[in-house]
């Protein structure tokens, strides 16, 4: 396993957690609901803000 694939794989598993514990929490009733609370919460704009990097760098920052 490379050290990309154990980010990315942590991201995914950090996000679902935080999901998971917010739907408990705040009793969230369907997705739109829960991208409602992420796009206003500051972890989730943290959130997409790093995913975006994450999409520029592979497309802008890799050699063919």
């Amino acid at each position: 396993m490379s050290l990309g694939e154990i980010v990315w794989s942590a991201i995914a598993g950090f996000w679902v957690l935080w999901v998971l514990a917010a739907r408990l929490h705040f009793s969230l009733l369907g997705p739109l609901q829960i991208f409602r609370w992420l796009l206003l919460s500051k972890l989730g704009r943290a959130l997409c803000v790093v995913a975006w990097a994450g999409a520029g760098w592979h497309l802008f920052c890799q050699r063919p």
